[in-house]
């Protein structure tokens, strides 16, 4: 969990100073004719970025590199992330940021995407429009078949606490529950820093966070997301301590240790959660990822 925490904040710094940078043009000729930027992940990702960036990368010190593509408002993107049943298409995108691990001979190519989008393309609009935006992005995901997602030493909520469970730690635990307009309300209102959703589909780990960002002298609003889209490998190989030393057999076994200590963290904390009147669902089950990271 520790590595899985530093990775996030080496990350987050690098799409912070991006986002800080002076626009210039951000777009070259492909962006501008591509109506839907396609984008993979592994070695053909790499083409990917190469074909609209002119080959532009940002080399780390810490063995990390990446590429990036910006958008202009009111000319925002769309992207399409490319991984067969996993495919996902994401509107009104200001910045997504490719991230290569360059130092891993067992990761290839790109292994994770930050996408920085709006909800809407309008920059603000009515509360009634950005709760149908809300609802239009949530048949996206369910239609494509991302299901929930906990961490192997997370405790497992069940569905029907699945509010309850908003309103105490901000995040939903159930995809296939839409708010309906009151509760949405109610939710952005009490939650400033909005709601996160963790997925899962076809070896790809998605979070997805979603707030509202400014309201206006109208009343209008303005709501922002932000994808964060790994490989299950990129994810999984990221918490175990120097992997990428490792041969197959010595990940292997480092994998099924990390497995049972996970596994009794998890019972910990269910314990805990049911302590505070949490159900947990007994019927979930943790995807088989070991095809994906073996």
């Amino acid at each position: 969990m520790m590595a899985r925490f530093k990775l996030f904040v080496l990350i987050l710094v690098v799409s912070l100073i991006v986002a800080c940078q002076p626009k210039e043009i951000k777009s070259n000729e492909n962006m501008r004719n591509d109506k839907i930027i396609n984008l993979h992940f592994g070695e053909q990702g790499i083409q990917d970025f190469q074909k609209y960036t002119g080959g532009k990368i940002d080399r780390q010190p810490a063995g990390m590199n990446f590429m990036t593509l910006n958008w202009q408002p009111p000319h925002l993107g769309k992207v399409k992330i490319d991984n067969g049943q996993a495919s996902l298409v994401i509107d009104h995108v200001f910045s997504v940021m490719g991230v290569q691990v360059a130092d891993d001979p067992h990761i290839k190519g790109i292994t994770a995407l930050d996408i920085d989008a709006s909800l809407h393309q309008a920059e603000f609009v009515s509360p009634q429009d950005a709760y149908i935006a809300y609802v239009k992005l949530m048949e996206h995901l369910n239609q494509q078949g991302w299901k929930q997602f906990f961490y192997r030493s997370d405790a497992r909520i069940a569905k029907e606490d699945n509010l309850k469970h908003v309103f105490e730690r901000f995040k939903v635990i159930d995809p296939t529950y839409r708010f309906s307009y009151e509760e949405w309300q109610k939710v952005m209102n009490n939650l400033p820093a909005g709601i996160v959703y963790r997925l899962y589909n076809n070896g790809i780990f998605l979070s997805v966070s979603l707030y509202r960002s400014a309201v206006n002298e109208k009343k209008q609003e303005q709501y922002m997301l932000r994808y964060d889209i790994q490989t299950i490998r990129y994810n999984e190989r990221n918490t175990i301590e120097k992997s990428y030393e490792m041969n197959d057999s010595e990940f292997a076994a480092a994998f099924e240790k990390a497995r049972e200590r996970e596994k009794l963290s998890r019972q910990e904390e269910e314990q805990e959660m049911k302590a505070k009147g949490y159900r947990i669902d007994e019927s979930y089950v943790d995807p088989d990822v070991w095809e994906y990271i073996k």
